[in-house]
């Protein structure tokens, strides 16, 4: 045990003994006055100051750094003896906590006896010193992560805007695929159209109403009849799929266009009795 926290368990004793000083006397001839109760209660609080003192020095000395400094806060709140708080103090250095130790280091600074204020304040200052370092090493860190932050969001937007308006590949080629089908069944009614005779020139009206056609001319009539219904059917396939190929390059592709990079693409979409383009990219 080091001579000042010797000294301290010595004044708490010595406040104990005082407070237990009563007369023999007044012991045996007179029942306990409101003062003698009193002087029992300074007694036992004093006697609970040093025990929870003594509790804390044992905390701290097997590293329970939390517990020494709870223990000899109450012994503190119980005795008023100001040199507690440099026990408390350096507690809370060993557990980094550099301004709390400083607190109550200055604390017990305003209290202690002039002799001891060189020691005092050459502490002080070194706390000061790491508060300090700990403040701008804390500052430097906070600047660091905002800066790395700052700079992923930025990637992050310039890889938006660069990779932004792209259209979906996939109804793209759907579509294409679609526009090619229409095309193609669009280009078997043309055929059709021209291989079917001149209704007027093979055919005409018989007695009962029906029309009969000339026997040389039905395989081509036959012919521009299947040409015709594959046709339609590969018209309206192909119109399908190509909207079906539109609507996922609409939906699908990204937004946020990059304006320096423009593109479009143009797409055929044919469907039965009529036709157009079909237009999308990035504007």
């Amino acid at each position: 045990m080091s001579r000042r926290k010797a000294s301290l368990l010595a004044s708490l004793v010595g406040l104990s003994l005082l407070a237990a000083g009563i007369p023999a006397e007044a012991q045996t001839k007179a029942a306990p006055t409101t003062a003698t109760t009193g002087k029992d209660k300074d007694k036992k609080k004093l006697a609970e100051a040093k025990r929870l003192f003594e509790q804390g020095e044992e905390s701290y000395s097997k590293g329970d750094y939390e517990k020494a400094i709870e223990s000899w806060q109450m012994s503190f709140e119980l005795s008023g003896k100001e040199l507690i708080l440099e026990s408390i103090a350096n507690a809370h250095e060993r557990l980094g906590e550099q301004e709390k130790a400083r607190d109550y280091l200055g604390r017990w600074r305003a209290a202690a006896p002039p002799s001891e204020h060189a020691d005092l304040d050459a502490r002080i200052a070194k706390l000061d010193e790491r508060i300090a370092k700990d403040k701008a090493e804390k500052a430097a860190k906070e600047k660091a992560d905002k800066e790395a932050k700052d700079k992923a969001d930025k990637e992050a937007k310039e890889r938006e805007k660069r990779e932004g308006g792209k259209l979906f590949v996939p109804g793209l080629i759907i579509g294409g695929a679609g526009a090619v089908i229409a095309l193609t069944g669009g280009a078997l009614d043309i055929v059709a159209g021209v291989k079917r005779p001149d209704p007027a020139a093979v055919c005409g009206t018989a007695s009962d109403g029906k029309q009969i056609c000339r026997d040389s001319a039905r395989g081509d009539i036959e012919t521009s009849n299947t040409l015709a219904t594959v046709g339609d059917i590969m018209l309206i396939a192909g119109g399908v799929t190509t909207v079906v190929g539109a609507v996922l390059v609409i939906t699908q592709s990204r937004s946020k266009p990059n304006k320096e990079d423009q593109k479009t693409a143009v797409a055929p979409w044919i469907l039965p009795g009529g036709g157009g383009l079909l237009a999308g990219g990035r504007f």
